[in-house]
């Protein structure tokens, strides 16, 4: 009979037609159930099948998986247990990895915004892929969580309901709109009340929009000029002169503020102040420079202005070369640019620039990835599976006699087929179990790493996209549930 490891894993393998894993919808081993569960290409009627489990654990895998929730939304929605509700509402809105809703069908939004359950309409109001009536009904929700989530998920609302938010009686509710809003004008005439009020006058200064020209008669000028800028609603100097460090911090990061009339917190006492000056995109590269002179440097500072959202392809290569290293960290989140600035931010001198590189772009040179796998935590794992990343490094790295870095190395596709095949044999499960799953292995050794005692390993083996089809069809005969 086959062990239930290697069941589970040929349920995940995802190298296998899901039709193939068909008899496993009638495992008892509820980890089977689960992999098939979570499978990116479960059919609608393995997903129907699995909504009407009587186990919750496997219905709310099935539920948080983008790919499988729509094709049995309808059960899923009304599911008894609310947990299975949550998941069907957030998907992988709260992931940190990248964004991979598929979006609920509309009527499941829907179902799901009036579900009696504040947790699921909380749920559902935090993803991005909301259909507007789903964002209108929740718009009105009684709960003030809910109307908070979606006032941060919206990031462009009709004006009326903008307007709404930012006049709700919640206080976080209306400091949540405000900081939403910041792709569109606050509405001029709720921003004296945005900056009175102590739940919205931060977020109001970092994103109030001063009026496009100021009254000639008291010596103003157009914005973007030499001469204060005041005006209805929005008075800057006021702002500038706060008590607070936050608000003159937010003020002099506001773009749509002139910088002639935040110039003069270039010298704050305030450090977050100082930098939120060094950090505009209008700033003189002098008066940069001396502001730079008196900060202590750290690993967040970015010029946001230079990030892919914000500059194009070529603005971002001409600030390869900046003089500035947040600015240099900028360019380095971008995936298109040439080859030339490539190689420019390959050999910078701070590591910030030479990782964020190697995270964003395909085409980064293979010789910086060694020593960021070497000196970064997390990311490390993601860097050694980097298409560029050198195969003799990797045989170094499986081969030494640092842990972690050997099971880093067990995983990466680029590893040599004769190294990987070599950690097969290797004491420590772990390794074995990670270089099991490795597609750069053998199919002989994947086939030998199926009899390992560590029920680990062999579950693994059965994962590796490798494994032959007809290996995977005779061992579902010997185990799989009839």
């Amino acid at each position: 009979m086959t062990r239930p490891a290697i069941l589970r894993g040929l349920a995940a393998n995802p190298g296998l037609d899901p039709l193939l894993l068909a008899p496993l919808l009638t495992a008892a081993d509820a980890a089977v159930l689960d992999a098939l569960a979570r499978r990116a290409d479960l059919p609608a009627p393995a997903a129907s099948a699995l909504a009407r489990h009587p186990d919750p654990q496997l219905r709310r895998a099935l539920a948080g998986n983008p790919s499988a929730a729509p094709h049995a939304w309808r059960v899923l929605s009304t599911d008894p247990d609310e947990a299975v509700r949550v998941a069907l509402a957030r998907g992988h809105s709260t992931d940190h990895r990248p964004a991979v809703d598929l979006p609920l069908p509309g009527d499941a939004q829907l179902a799901l915004a009036a579900d009696a359950a504040v947790p699921v309409r909380l749920a559902l109001a935090r993803r991005r892929d909301l259909s507007e009536p789903a964002r209108l009904w929740l718009a009105t929700d009684p709960s003030a969580g809910v109307r908070e989530a979606l006032a941060r998920s919206w990031p462009s609302p009709p004006e009326p309901v903008l307007r709404q938010l930012l006049t709700d009686p919640d206080p976080a509710v209306r400091r949540a709109a405000v900081s939403s809003a910041f792709s569109s004008a606050l509405p001029a005439d709720l921003l004296p009340g945005l900056l009175a009020d102590l739940a919205t006058r931060e977020d109001a200064a970092r994103h109030a929009l001063p009026p496009p020209a100021t009254d000639p008669a008291a010596g103003g000028t157009a914005a973007g000029g030499a001469g204060p800028a005041r005006g209805v609603g929005v008075d800057v100097a006021g702002l500038v002169g706060d008590a607070d460090p936050a608000v003159r911090e937010a003020v002099a990061g506001n773009p749509r503020v002139p910088l002639a009339a935040v110039l003069a917190l270039a010298d704050d006492p305030d450090e977050d102040v100082r930098v939120a000056v060094m950090l505009r995109p209008d700033l003189p590269d002098a008066e940069r420079r001396r502001i730079s002179s008196g900060v202590e440097p750290q690993t967040y500072h970015v010029a946001d202005w230079l990030r892919p959202a914000h500059a194009s392809p070529a603005v971002r290569a001409a600030h390869a070369r900046s003089p500035f290293v947040w600015c240099r960290r900028a360019v380095a989140f971008s995936s298109d640019l040439p080859a030339e600035a490539v190689a420019v931010l390959a050999a910078d001198e701070d590591h910030s620039v030479r990782l964020l590189l190697a995270e964003h772009h395909p085409d980064v040179p293979g010789h910086i990835l060694p020593d960021l796998v070497r000196s970064t935590g997390h990311a490390r794992w993601d860097l050694a599976r980097h298409p560029a990343m050198p195969a003799g490094a990797l045989a170094a790295m499986a081969l030494g006699e640092d842990t972690d870095l050997r099971r880093v190395a067990a995983t990466a596709p680029n590893l040599p087929p004769a190294v990987a095949e070599t950690l097969t044999r290797h004491a420590d499960d772990t390794t074995r179990a990670y270089v099991a799953a490795n597609p750069a292995l053998p199919v002989p050794a994947v086939l030998a790493l199926l009899d390992d005692p560590d029920p680990r390993v062999a579950e693994a083996a059965a994962r590796n996209p490798r494994l032959p089809p007809a290996t995977a069809g005779r061992l579902l005969a010997a185990g799989a549930p009839r």
